[in-house]
């Protein structure tokens, strides 16, 4: 079988790969600010006034800080920004779970399917599908 990898499929089918990995992700970040959102309710989002220590623990950015203290609304949240939240502020007790630091989806058991574990595999399929459009895809269309 051909992967992105050999170099055996065409660049038209590379394109449709990307693409139903790039719908994949956009789906995936309503369902984590679904997740996000029951979570941590709206109200509750809107009521929420963090200190910057914490916010800085959850290793979070100035941009983002500045983001969260001006936007209380999860629909302005990117992909990365939710997951961060989800790790340190709604599953508060679990944020030391391994899972949350594995950064390959093939380590992760098929059969475990539980939630950290769901938001870990989009998190990391993610930043595959970046990876490639910018590293393999990219100089392939512009070239």
């Amino acid at each position: 079988m051909a992967s992105f990898s050999d170099g055996q499929l065409a660049v038209g089918q590379l394109e449709e790969h990307f693409l139903r990995l790039h719908r994949l992700v956009l789906f995936s970040t309503k369902v984590l600010r679904a997740k996000f959102d029951h979570l941590f309710p709206p109200d509750q989002l809107k009521k929420w006034s963090p200190k910057d220590k914490d916010l800085k623990k959850a290793k979070l950015s100035d941009k983002q800080i500045r983001h969260i203290k001006s936007n209380r609304n999860s629909s302005k949240f990117d992909i990365s920004l939710l997951i961060s939240l989800l790790r340190h502020f709604c599953y508060t007790n679990d944020k030391l779970h391994p899972l949350w630091d594995d950064d390959d989806n093939d380590k992760i058991v098929p059969s475990l399917q539980c939630e950290i574990a769901q938001i870990v595999r989009i998190r990391n399929l993610r930043n595959k599908v970046c990876y490639f459009y910018l590293i393999v895809l990219t100089p392939t269309l512009v070239s």
